[in-house]
């Protein structure tokens, strides 16, 4: 194989340059490589097809690369790119650069048995998402399990059905044909070479996984392949629990089902495989660990406005967020979040796809049409899985009546669930947090521009919930609403943060004595507390009592993360992260958030990957090129920060901290005169209006100016910047660090 390397290069061009080999296997080689055009390193694998059967198809090969190319999942490795060259097979794939399940099996052995459902019902998500686009993955094994952060990732997804074409890695000749896959994972059907394979194949090979995962070895094993599948064909595996006796009795029993030498008596789908893991003695050692493949899930997509005037969307947008609050508190039910259904809202593509994207089991749409007083909403809940019309039903009413018509939708659709898919849910609780129809209304269009994200609509978002509150006094909810508007305005501004801060405080202070119930209120409350009033046992209360109130709320998990990466609790942080992730995987700002939390942990590959992945969501977003500066600056990039915090510049109305990041890239290279140009110009602009004190901080430190930096830093205190609460983990104040100055400041913070 030592000519692949050239054949690998002519066939590459300059679209990528190979670095070095990382890993062999069968016929397939793979590569490190670094994608010249988008500046990451990427993994190409490359297959020999002189080293498989003869036959095969290039074009085939395209094609089935192709397919699997089409798969979006946050828990599925993408396929960038593919070729043929030369008798040259081969597929990009983003470099990882993580563990595998196999070193972590080989490392630690069985794993604990809540880690190993978490990882199984992760990859279950992937795959019946896959599943539902008619692509079968057909080589789960341990080896395609990556860890990243400890979140399971599967990769070579599709892959070998590719292979088979281009007769590459895993394929083993049987009495019917080629067998494709590995045998210790491999189904029956695989092992025998039949044909028409589908899901339950996956579901055979995920089966194994999780045996070997508890038992600490797979349920077959041979002298050799053949032997290997022989006894998949015609042998039962041994119950788990004969290896391991604390495994829950439900556990084994689908391990045992999944297991089944027939696909006929298998799960008819990998959610129903996943469901069934689910046990209460399970489920309680997850300590919140959030199932990524969730058949008690449903999604409430955007309601269409369909009235003649398009100014009443806040109206359809409102029906939809009132309906995913009313769900959320049904016990037992799950709700896909907000971010991530709006995340597609106007997307043509089928129910089915869109339900699957989001890993639910049911999908509610529908529209609003709104003439005067008079209302018309239509709503259909459809199966994911089959595509059946399990309920619709069309509304005429009064505008008076839309609180009923939102507790009937939501009542009956519980009844639907409980009759079709879900027997045991609660029942709805209405929860009205105002009677009054306009103070309702006008609260709707304060959401609808708080959501927008932009000053000018931030600040129309207050006027509106000022004017809610003045229809109606005791609106718990307005004054959270505000409270937020408030606290929002001070990350969209460079401005002073006192009274936005101040404002916020008294707003949220104000919904929790109308309803100390309200999770939003004690997030946005511990929010101010965090980062203004720097009372950090406080903070921690609300934090916590918020995700008591509701465990699946992600802003408050997305907050909480970052109070405790400033407590020094890293790893903490960076699993509540992960968990925020989970819940709200379409958040630009959460994802947004790890990478910060990663540049944080000094971990600049990290969050580099994620600010990456949050600027391919939104590339105007000026927040996602600043971060993704300063975690090139922390990588000692200096190119490529540069570029970024330009970029920055670019879509930026305060570019006070991405110029001083450009000064502080200066003072990295060597560039003394540079950086103090840019210091200079950050003190013109700050004599003709704001500039935040952290700009100055960032400059003189970066420039070894200790007393100029203390004097700054004393500055940002007194100004009660919330960039402070990260003093002790702060990447631009490193250069101060041995300076006793620092351990003082810490000490007047209680951060010491």
């Amino acid at each position: 194989m030592s000519d692949i390397p050239a054949r690998l290069r002519a066939a590459l061009g300059d679209r990528y340059l190979i670095q070095e080999e990382i890993g062999r296997g069968g016929a397939a080689t793979v590569y490190l490589a670094e994608d010249v055009k988008h500046d990451r390193k990427v993994a190409i694998k490359v297959l020999r097809p002189d080293n498989g059967p003869s036959g095969y198809e290039p074009q085939r090969f395209l094609r089935e690369i192709r397919i699997a190319a089409r798969l979006s999942h946050p828990q599925i490795l993408p396929l960038h790119d593919s070729g043929e060259h030369d008798g040259l097979f081969y597929f990009v794939m983003p470099y990882a650069g993580c563990e595998s399940l196999r070193g972590r099996l080989e490392r630690e052995g069985a794993l604990p048995v809540d880690v190993a459902l978490r990882i199984t019902r992760a990859v279950a998500g992937a795959l019946a998402y896959a599943h539902r686009l008619d692509v079968i993955h057909r080589d789960i094994k341990p080896e395609n399990i990556l860890l990243q952060e400890g979140e399971p990732v599967v990769a070579d997804f599709g892959v070998a059905t590719a292979l088979s074409a281009a007769g590459g890695d895993n394929i083993y000749v049987t009495d019917r044909g080629f067998a494709v896959g590995t045998p210790a994972y491999m189904s029956p059907e695989q092992a025998s070479g039949e044909s028409g394979l589908d899901g339950r194949a996956d579901q055979y090979s995920l089966a194994c996984v999780l045996y070997e995962m508890l038992a600490g070895r797979p349920p077959f094993a041979g002298s050799g392949p053949r032997a290997t599948m022989a006894r998949h064909a015609i042998e039962t595996a041994a119950p788990v629990r004969t290896h391991r006796p604390t495994v829950p009795v439900a556990v084994e029993r689908a391990l045992e089902r999944a297991l089944a030498k027939s696909p006929a008596e298998r799960f008819p789908t990998m959610a129903d495989f996943a469901a069934a893991l689910t046990d209460p003695s399970s489920d309680g050692a997850s300590a919140g660990a959030v199932s990524a493949v969730d058949a008690r899930a449903i999604a409430v997509l955007p309601f269409v406005n369909a009235s003649a005037d398009p100014d009443n969307e806040y109206f359809s947008d409102g029906i939809t967020e009132e309906l995913i609050t009313a769900l959320t508190k049904v016990e037992g039910l799950h709700v896909a979040s907000r971010t991530s259904v709006f995340a597609l809202k106007g997307a043509r593509e089928d129910v089915r796809t869109l339900g699957a994207r989001l890993n639910v089991s049911a999908v509610l749409e529908g529209s609003v049409r709104r003439a005067g007083n008079r209302l018309r909403i239509t709503a259909q809940l459809t199966s994911v899985g089959d595509g059946r019309t399990l309920w619709s039903e069309r509304y005429d009413r009064e505008l008076a009546d839309v609180f009923a018509i939102q507790d009937e939708i939501a009542g009956t659709i519980v009844d639907t669930l409980r009759a079709t898919l879900l027997q045991d849910l609660g029942d709805p609780v209405p929860v009205r947090y105002t009677a009054n129809l306009k103070a309702y209304h006008l609260y709707l269009k304060g959401r609808y521009s708080w959501n927008r994200r932009t000053p000018s609509a931030i600040a129309q978002g207050i006027g509106y919930f000022e004017a809610a509150i003045a229809e109606d006094a005791g609106y718990a909810l307005a004054y959270t609403g505000l409270a937020d508007s408030y606290a929002l305005q001070i990350d969209y501004r460079g401005s002073p943060v006192k009274e936005g801060l101040e404002r916020a405080r008294a707003e949220a202070q104000r919904a929790l004595a109308l309803d100390e119930t309200l999770a939003e209120a004690h997030t946005s409350l511990a929010w101010v507390v965090f980062i203004y009033d720097w009372d950090w046992p406080r903070a921690d209360r609300h934090f916590r009592r918020a995700l008591e109130l509701n465990p699946r709320y992600s802003v408050a998990r997305q907050w909480y993360a970052w109070f405790q990466v400033a407590m020094g609790q890293t790893e903490l942080a960076l699993a509540e992260g992960r968990r925020a992730i989970a819940l709200d995987p379409a958040s630009v700002s959460i994802r947004r958030s790890v990478g910060w939390l990663h540049y944080y942990a000094r971990q600049p590959d990290q969050a580099l990957e994620h600010l990456r992945r949050a600027l391919a969501m939104n590339p105007t977003a000026e927040e996602n090129h600043r971060l993704l500066g300063l975690a090139y600056l922390q990588a000692r990039q200096w190119d490529e920060a540069a570029a970024a915090f330009r970029e920055s510049l670019a879509v930026s109305d305060s570019p006070a901290l991405a110029l001083a990041g450009l000064a502080a890239v200066a003072a990295g290279r060597g560039r003394t005169d540079e950086a103090s140009a840019g210091l200079a110009d950050l003190e013109a602009r700050a004599r003709a209006s704001y500039v935040s004190p952290v700009a100055f901080v960032m400059v003189h430190a970066a420039l070894g100016q200790a007393d100029q930096a203390f004097d700054w830093l004393e500055r940002t205190y007194e100004e009660r910047r919330g960039w402070l609460a990260y003093l002790n983990v702060e990447p631009m104040l490193d250069p101060l660090r041995g300076d006793p100055r620092l351990r003082r400041l810490a000490e007047r913070m209680h951060l010491a």
